[in-house]
């Protein structure tokens, strides 16, 4: 099993991501430029303001102060099972950075008990380990989202959610990476979303829902930042985002290679070849 720092770059396929978070109180990274949100469970509102970046955070699993500093940090995470409503039993966080062409998201996760990463297979239940996701409505139209997770593995799991959690497609696949490594607190696991494997809202100061999540194997506990939720993609019960700064998505071309065959009234072949 590969648990120091290990890295994933893979275009997805996807099955359903059936579990997630737990955690609580924070570990400060996020400066100036960033914000903090400590919502109380089922009281304020969760919201967070969006931080830029001008350097990219390397993506390989171990959060870097100066690479994250100034990001937006979610903490106090609230249980959805088995104590719904309650504070989690292990603390977690998580970070939000963007530039204009991307998303990254990071999470420590601290936990005194031995860490379940099995899973390797594409999609798997990732209930069945420890796993970190994140869920992103990116049109704030409380009904829809992404979500991409992870566990100690990097093993990545991605899909579409609609009708407010009820309607799940697993067979959406995004281009994104993913790593993980094991620390002396727990582990820690970075993200990079390319904005053109997704659709979303463009604009300034603009706002997204957001939510964030964690699953606990050794005390099958699943929570997330924001809630309590109904279900585990419950959009309507997430947090948002606010102030992001995010350019319209370059409509994709494709290049075609072409070769055609001419025969003029001779009876001579004449072959040409092009693009489109």
């Amino acid at each position: 099993m590969r648990v120091t720092s290990v890295a994933a770059v893979v275009a997805l396929s996807s099955t359903l991501f059936t579990a997630l978070p737990a955690g609580a109180a924070p570990h400060q990274v996020a400066g100036a430029g960033g914000s903090t949100s400590q919502s109380s469970p089922g009281t304020a509102e969760h919201v967070i303001t969006a931080a830029r970046t001008d350097t990219p955070p390397v993506i390989d699993g171990v959060i870097d102060e100066a690479e994250w500093a100034g990001a937006s940090l979610a903490t106090d995470f609230i249980q959805f099972q088995p104590q719904r409503g309650a504070p989690g039993t292990q603390r977690t966080e998580a970070l939000l950075l963007h530039d204009d062409q991307t998303i990254y998201v990071a999470f420590r996760v601290w936990d005194d008990a031995p860490i379940a990463a099995q899973l390797t297979r594409r999609d798997a239940d990732f209930f069945e380990d420890d796993g970190v996701i994140v869920l992103l409505d990116t049109f704030h139209d409380r009904q829809s989202a992404y979500y991409f997770g992870t566990n100690l593995l990097a093993t990545q799991t991605d899909g579409r959610i609609a009708n407010d959690g009820r309607t799940v497609d697993a067979n959406w696949d995004g281009t994104w990476q993913a790593a993980a490594s094991r620390t002396d607190f727990g582990w820690t696991a970075e993200f990079a979303i390319p904005l053109n494997t997704i659709k979303y809202r463009s604009g300034e100061n603009v706002s997204w829902g957001i939510n964030f999540g964690r699953s606990r194997r050794a005390s099958l506990e699943v929570g997330y930042w924001a809630g309590p939720l109904d279900n585990r993609f419950r959009i309507s019960q997430g947090g948002t985002v606010s102030q992001l700064e995010v350019a319209a998505a370059p409509k994709p071309y494709q290049v075609i290679p072409y070769g055609l065959t001419v025969i003029d009234q001779a009876g001579k072949a004449n072959w040409k070849a092009g693009i489109d």
